[in-house]
């Protein structure tokens, strides 16, 4: 018995990498500066260029630009006249100094979607392009966009009767650089039943021709992620498959988009699943050739909290990365969280990006590779909701050494982390804490850097 006893609790090392988080930087403060929805992408010499929405009167999205040491000014990209509209967008999209924007406005009854161009980084923006269909027989909402390896758009949103009735998942792409658009697709068609009403779709591409569009369907209430290719650059598609191995089942639609991050043949998507009465957030490496996954997984077992609002996005260092950051509620306060994870799918590191100092919620992160100041960085953006800000941290990749008992191995679900008087915590570098898990067992750990 004292030898099983010695066994259990017998420390090892292990090895991975994590996020070490710098100090946030404040964006946007406040409603008249607004601080919705931020969005990051990487433009031309590792230039962040951060997006957000000002929600209250006059409405307008907001931006502001690295400029090499800082970022410049805020300035207004769409304003109060373009009546932006809409509880999920806008969206950006970069390669090098070409971005896209794209947003939902309701100059219209029947809501318009319109994209502007930026060749210089974002620092000017094209007039309004209007890319959804002129008609009056339907509605258009939900917008979003990618960017091909050769400088191109492809953009989707959803399109419904004027009732807001029979939904559908439509892609257009274009070939001169958002001048002007192939004819729509209801990529969704491919699909049983039609999508989930209030769930966006995204888009990844791989080169020129593969284009992927990530969506959530509605079959009879079963509420499931699909995955749609083309291989003529978004013109057509032509193959779908089911990616979730769990039906979710739910009468209402949850409002939670799958996400995918490209790296050689695969495609890493991860997603909100709660058919086991759990809302958490899976994971499945997908083949890019035939659209089948290797596995159907959680990305961190927390027991009880929902997730939800991810985001990934992959650097090809060493064999390759993912990272995905979330929202979810641990403790009586929604914060960032983040994953990090192999190209085969292996957890590397789990841990809270978010100010956890710093009192309320945190929501809505995103996150984009690229970035100021070091080598193989990551650019996040969150809404601190409580403080009304928008804040935006760089974060290099890191290896860390981890001290575990043994007894902690294994793929269990954890109930929570605890320190060493048993009161709850988020787990911290360099400080002490022990896992406890559903069948009752437990692990001592410290992640050391």
């Amino acid at each position: 018995m004292k030898n099983l006893i010695f066994f259990l609790f017998f420390p090892f090392l292990t090895f991975g990498q994590q996020l070490q988080l710098n100090n946030p930087i404040i964006i946007s403060s406040g409603s008249a500066e607004g601080y919705d929805r931020p969005r990051v992408v990487i433009t031309a010499n590792e230039s962040p260029f951060v997006i957000w929405s000002k929600a209250t009167t006059p409405k307008a999205i907001r931006g502001r630009k690295w400029n090499g040491t800082a970022f410049g000014n805020a300035v207004d990209l769409v304003t109060s006249d373009l009546t932006p509209t809409g509880f999920i967008g806008p969206e950006v999209a970069a390669k090098g100094d070409t971005v896209y924007l794209i947003f939902e406005s309701l100059l219209h009854s029947n809501h318009v979607i319109y994209l502007k161009k930026s060749f210089d980084g974002g620092l000017t923006f094209s007039d309004t392009i209007r890319v959804s269909d002129n008609s009056n027989t339907h509605k258009f909402a939900m917008p979003n966009l990618t960017v091909r390896e050769d400088g191109n758009p492809v953009i989707s949103y959803m399109e419904s009767t004027t009732s807001w009735l029979d939904w559908k998942q439509m892609v257009k792409t274009s070939f001169n650089f958002g001048t002007t658009f192939s004819a729509a697709v209801d990529v969704s068609a491919l699909a049983p039943g039609e999508p989930c009403d209030c769930c966006q779709s995204t888009l990844v591409t791989k080169g020129n021709n593969d284009v992927f569009l990530l969506f959530r369907n509605d079959d009879s209430n079963v509420r499931n992620t699909y995955i749609a290719k083309s291989t003529d650059g978004g013109v057509t598609f032509a193959t779908t498959e089911d990616l979730d191995d769990v039906n979710w089942v739910l009468n209402s639609c949850p409002t939670s988009s799958p996400v995918g991050a490209v790296l050689g043949d695969s495609i890493m998507v991860v997603r909100r699943n709660g058919g086991s009465g759990i809302n958490e957030l899976y994971k499945s490496n997908v083949n890019a050739n035939d659209l089948q996954k290797s596995y159907f997984s959680k990305v961190e077992y927390t027991g009880s909290s929902l997730q939800d609002k991810v985001e990934i996005s992959a650097a090809n260092i060493a064999t390759g990365v993912f990272v995905s950051v979330w929202e979810e509620n641990r403790n009586g306060v929604k914060e960032c969280f983040y994953n990090v994870q192999a190209s085969d799918g292996e957890s590397l590191h789990n841990g809270v990006l978010s100010d956890t100092t710093t009192f309320g919620h945190k929501i809505e992160p995103d996150i984009a590779y690229g970035g100021p100041n070091a080598a193989d960085v990551f650019s996040i953006v969150y809404t601190a909701s409580t403080a009304h800000e928008v804040h935006f941290l760089y974060s290099p990749l890191m290896f860390v050494s981890a001290v575990n008992e043994l007894g902690g191995m294994g793929n269990k679900q954890l109930l929570k982390s605890v320190d060493l008087l048993g009161r709850k915590v988020i787990p911290e570098s360099n400080k002490p804490y022990i896992n406890l898990y559903k069948d009752g067992s437990m692990e001592r750990k410290i992640v050391v850097e």
